[in-house]
């Protein structure tokens, strides 16, 4: 009798205590994201630049550090145009011809569904670092000249890590770095983003 009253206490003091955590955190967080980098397919790059994402997303904290999050990542080319010479293709990453990409193709269209856990270490009550990893399940197109040069999709890997400030309202704002691998497409972006929670 002893054992079952000393369990039955125990498991009362947990319940508590992790109410109260999830009392004081709030559970919900919904945000947006905006980032541009590049992109490598096939060992062919655009050095860095010429790509735009946004990222929509919804997180639940299920524990105290961790996050379940799902959100709607979409990616475009900026500017991207390509000239043919003497048969051969050159493309850049702006309309000033100054900045040449490797990679064949002047339009790219992205989206994908990402599932992902994220993890943070708080560095003081506004402050935090998160991690995150997760799985896209992406479809992807690069044209040239209006033709359809690569269609791909799969399942594939994200991820991100950054800084996190948020304000007692439950307004936030993040600053990160994200990477994608999509079959043999791998996209590098610097990400910005405002989110909040509730």
């Amino acid at each position: 009798m002893k054992l079952l009253t000393t369990f039955a206490t125990t498991l009362l003091a947990f319940s508590i205590s992790t109410t109260t955590i999830a009392a004081q955190e709030k559970s919900h967080t919904a945000g947006v994201q905006f980032g541009g980098g590049g992109l490598e397919y096939k060992n062919q790059d655009t050095n860095g630049e010429g790509v735009v994402t946004s990222y929509l997303y919804y997180n639940y904290k299920f524990l105290p550090n961790y996050t379940l999050e799902v959100g709607l990542l979409s990616g475009s080319d900026l500017d991207w145009d390509c000239d043919k010479t003497d048969g051969e293709w050159e493309c850049f990453s702006d309309n000033d011809r100054k900045n040449n990409i490797d990679l064949d193709a002047d339009k790219l269209s992205l989206d994908a569904l990402v599932v992902a856990i994220e993890t943070d270490l708080a560095l003081s009550k506004r402050n935090s670092l998160y991690a995150k990893l997760g799985a896209s399940f992406y479809d992807y197109q690069l044209s040239l000249n209006n033709n359809k040069e690569v269609d791909e999709s799969g399942v594939g890997l994200m991820l991100e890590g950054g800084w996190e400030y948020r304000w007692d309202m439950g307004i936030g704002m993040n600053v990160g770095f994200q990477y994608q691998k999509m079959g043999d497409l791998k996209a590098n972006t610097l990400n910005v983003g405002v989110s909040y929670s509730f």
